[in-house]
């Protein structure tokens, strides 16, 4: 239900949650759907499911948390540290323009669009048949009816296919924040050790 990219998609999984057990439903019912489900998200979270880094960091904190202060600050620096160090390393090591985990995406996407038909309806707006289902593709916007060219600041496989058909690079149609050029400047800034507890 989380991860569903539309409504009906959403409410598909929410009665097979129903199914299982009603108390689960009325749980999440009570949470709000917008805290939680991409669907019904007001803001755009791109791939990120969490708002909260403290709850990521939390989780990788479970063997430190009985540490005095100091201790526990030293784990936490280390901890990012070793986080920055291999994200760097895998931004620097990358041969495409996007970062590793984003272009195996957007190759994903590109294999899912080689069976789809475009249709141009205007010079941005497409139809695009995929087995049997219409989706509407608005390059000027870069939305389409699936959602996930917008939500993912990635084309989709419709996306792509109106690329492929237009022949535009898709690189100008990917988040800038996805670039090896954005993700070297993330990591860039070094996180030095916690000094001498005498200092």
């Amino acid at each position: 239900m989380a991860k569903a990219y539309t409504v009906e998609k959403f409410d598909y999984h929410k009665a097979e949650v129903e199914k299982i057990d009603k108390r689960v439903k009325d749980y999440l019912m009570n949470v709000e759907y917008e805290r939680w489900s991409r669907a019904h998200s007001t803001i755009n979270r791109t791939l990120t499911m969490t708002s909260n880094i403290a709850e990521s960091i939390n989780a990788a904190l479970k063997a430190a948390r009985e540490l005095p202060v100091l201790p526990l600050l030293d784990y936490l620096k280390q901890l990012i540290r070793r986080w920055n160090i291999t994200n760097l390393k895998n931004a620097v090591e990358s041969f495409t323009d996007l970062g590793k985990k984003y272009d195996t995406m957007l190759m994903d996407n590109l294999e899912l669009s080689h069976q789809m038909k475009v249709t141009p309806l205007t010079s941005y707006l497409y139809s695009i048949f995929d087995k049997g289902k219409q989706r509407m593709v608005f390059l000027k916007d870069r939305t389409c009816s699936c959602r996930r060219f917008q939500l993912d600041g990635l084309p989709c496989a419709h996306a792509w296919a109106v690329l492929k058909y237009k022949y535009i690079d898709h690189i100008e149609y990917c988040s800038m924040y996805y670039t090896k050029k954005y993700l070297l400047k993330t990591y860039e800034i070094p996180i030095y050790p916690v000094p001498n507890e005498s200092t």
